[in-house]
């Protein structure tokens, strides 16, 4: 009986290090998203791509050296990398045309 005293003590006590350890990650996490947030330093943000399920729609972001370019229905939203200010706004080519089109006929 000693020795699985011993295992269940040492389970317990492993697991209460673990829970402990995970609360002080999350405590700084935490503090550094509002320090961040206060200091209002630019988000790093990584390339992405959604396909909504239900309309087959496709969202993407894309980076480079000046802006993060968000895609969103033939719409770019250019947004600058450091500041994070929305800089501009585009419809692309294909768009423009068929309205155009449209418009004539």
């Amino acid at each position: 009986m000693s020795a699985m005293r011993t295992v269940s003590q040492e389970a317990v006590t492993n697991n209460r290090a673990s829970i402990a350890w995970l609360r002080c990650k999350d405590a700084f996490a935490s503090f550094l998203g509002w320090y961040l947030e206060k200091s209002k330093a630019p988000a790093r943000l990584k390339e992405f791509e959604f396909v909504d399920p239900e309309t087959n729609e496709t969202i993407y972001l894309s980076t480079g050296l000046r802006y993060s370019v968000l895609h969103i229905r033939g719409k770019r939203l250019f947004f600058d990398r450091v500041s994070g200010v929305l800089d501009g706004t585009c419809t692309s080519l294909q768009e423009r045309v068929s309205n155009g089109l449209e418009l004539r006929d």
